[in-house]
């Protein structure tokens, strides 16, 4: 069937008639949510069902959702699950599992209702933990972070059917999304969709708004900011990274391939905030952050942002089927996560080199950051296998999409320029692609890579064979040298540790804090650090989000073994205090690698110049 889908034009007009008549069949999906019923943490949603028929049918809620690689058991938070008749009475359901419901009596059914629980505030649901862009959060009065795919679900076999959502709201509220409302009042939004896919597409932030529009191009971007403590407003972060977004328009080929789009960035003050970030949509993307300042959360929004956008490129307009047409219940991933994520995390710095957003240094260390961490990951894991097993033999692989994916994406970029005299890169390989495709046409993912050999050159053939389905490590050492900069591999060394913990910021006390302890080693335990201790000084030196980069260099540069290491903490007393503690023991070394190297060439040949001019399309 998928090779029909692009070689048989007749079989389409058909399956398009075919989609038509069962739209004429069943009807369409009409829920309605009322946002001022909050009862318990909980929201009821009611559906008028389509026109069913049969003995017997299955409701689902996503077992995983596009962008996640993760399976999060969204049924696990569906409660008081019903179905009715037209006259009310009740029809049998049963759970068939985590994630789907069997309603008997099919035939006779027109409305189920249940009651759904927020994922961010529900600690007594066991299980995987929803990254919170891509849960949801009713905070009663104040905040409804909406996730539609957490709430609203299919039948079986009927995700192709039109859909309808009404939600009740408080006064003053707004939604913000980058649906457009079919209808909208004081106290009621309805929006329409085509099809399930479109729906769980587009996250919806309700509350009092603070909301700015740009216009970047033809197209209108709306960046919406809640912010509890009003540290940051959307004015101010919208003029931030207005000029991050013109210079992805002009990266795209000067035009956007979207007519709107929603930034809908969700500001903590959770003191306690362990992880951040945000999740992709076609047409948005859902931020979950520390609240600080506009000007504090500058670079993070930025950074974040950029590569979030550049998702309107792929997978909006460049997926295989997998992606395409997602199966929310038994997902089958696609090959090409270096694309879907390491292309698009490479593009996203990329293009704040090529338009003068950050200078040629700092894109180079941010390239060495990005082998550092590469190298804590399987380096001879093919990243074609790796992405296929995501979910679950290498779930723990899955953070290196933006470490050696980008990497991957460097040295594919620079190779086309090479054997194209610098008029070829990846921007003009992803922009064929699109034309190629687009967001109606999938591709067969064991296609791919013929694909774009057959758009660009025969030698890309054994760059994919080696470096991606193959187990070869990058070539990073030619890459780098071919536009003059010289790197250098890091070695293996003794070095302080400083007990193997990880940190996070409390945004509230804007101190540093320990945010896990599990791999915690011996000179962490001798320390005695705990989770949750706030650090004020180390060795006598303020420690904070200012000075962190400072105080770590200096330490590991001028401790001795044997030395003393005094650590100054803030940590909370049996009454919620906190309370000064100093933690004392001898410094320990440990085996770890030192950091790669790259270095700008003294004296680059014309040749090495003109490869890096024609990548970054700048004199240099």
């Amino acid at each position: 069937m998928t090779k029909f889908r692009s070689l048989f034009y007749p079989f389409i007009f058909i399956l398009t008639l075919s989609v038509s008549a069962q739209n004429v069949q069943h009807g369409e999906y009409k829920f309605s949510v009322d946002l001022n019923k909050v009862k318990n943490d909980k929201l009821e949603v009611s559906l008028t069902t389509p026109n069913m028929g049969g003995k017997s049918a299955v409701y689902h809620i996503p077992k995983i959702v596009p962008g996640t690689y993760a399976i999060y058991d969204f049924g696990r938070y569906i409660s008081d699950f019903k179905a009715f008749d037209k006259k009310g009475k009740e029809l049998k359901v049963s759970k068939s599992d985590e994630n789907s419901w069997e309603i008997k009596d099919a035939s006779k059914l027109h409305r189920i209702t249940y009651l759904v629980e927020d994922t961010w505030d529900s600690p007594e649901i066991k299980g995987e933990h929803i990254f919170e862009p891509a849960g949801t959060n009713f905070d009663d009065k104040k905040i409804f972070a909406l996730n539609t795919f957490g709430l609203f679900g299919y039948f079986e076999g009927l995700k192709n059917l039109p859909y309808e959502v009404n939600f009740t709201k408080p006064k003053g509220f707004y939604g913000s999304t980058s649906l457009l409302a079919t209808k909208t009042s004081a106290s009621n939004d309805i929006y329409t969709t085509k099809n399930y896919m479109d729906l769980a597409d587009a996250p919806i932030m309700y509350n009092l708004p603070d909301t700015t529009v740009l216009k970047i191009g033809d197209s209108d971007v709306l960046v919406a900011v809640y912010s509890p403590n009003k540290k940051a407003n959307s004015k101010e972060i919208a003029e931030d990274i207005k000029a991050t977004l013109n210079a992805q328009k002009e990266y795209l080929g000067g035009s956007l391939p979207i007519k709107r789009y929603a930034f809908i960035i969700y500001l903590s003050d959770d003191p306690n905030i362990s992880s951040y970030g945000a999740l992709e949509h076609s047409y948005s993307s859902f931020y979950y952050l520390p609240e600080a300042s506009s000007k504090e959360l500058s670079q993070t929004v930025k950074d974040v942002a950029s590569h979030e956008f550049f998702h309107i490129l792929t997978p909006l307009n460049i997926h295989s089927y997998e992606i395409g047409d997602f199966d929310y219940i038994k997902p089958k991933m696609s090959r090409h996560l270096w694309m879907y994520e390491g292309l698009t995390e490479y593009a996203a710095h990329h293009m704040q080199l090529k338009y003068g957003l950050i200078d040629f240094k700092t894109y180079l260390d941010r390239q060495r950051l990005k082998m550092d961490h590469a190298e804590t990951f399987q380096d001879n894991l093919p990243f074609t296998e790796m992405s296929e097993n995501v979910l679950d033999k290498y779930k723990k692989e899955y953070n290196n999409v933006y470490e050696k994916g980008a990497l991957i994406g460097l040295c594919l970029d620079i190779k086309l320029r090479k054997l194209s005299g610098g008029k070829y890169g990846t921007q003009n390989m992803m922009s064929d692609l699109a034309k190629t495709y687009g967001k109606d046409k999938s591709f067969n993912d064991n296609e791919l890579f013929d694909k774009i050999v057959s758009l660009t050159f025969p030698e890309i053939k054994d760059f994919f064979a080696k470096y991606v389905s193959g187990k070869e490590p990058l070539p990073l050492e030619e890459t780098f040298a071919s536009i003059g900069v010289k790197y250098e591999k890091g070695k293996k060394i003794m070095k302080p540790t400083m007990g193997k913990i990880s940190f996070n910021y409390n945004a509230e006390t804007q101190r540093i804090f320990v945010a896990d302890v599990s791999q915690m080693n011996e000179f962490g335990t001798k320390m005695g650090f705990q989770k949750g201790d706030e650090i004020v000084s180390i060795n006598a030196q303020p420690f904070g989000a200012a000075t962190y980069q400072e105080v770590m260099d200096n330490y590991n540069k001028t401790i001795k073994e044997g030395d003393n290491v005094e650590v100054v903490i803030m940590r909370k007393n049996a009454d919620g205090k906190y309370e000064e503690k100093k933690l004392k023991s001898k410094a320990i070394f440990v085996e770890a690698m030192d950091k790669n190297s790259l270095v700008e060439i003294e004296k680059p040949t014309a040749e090495q110049l003109a490869l890096r001019k024609a990548w970054l399309s700048i004199e240099k």
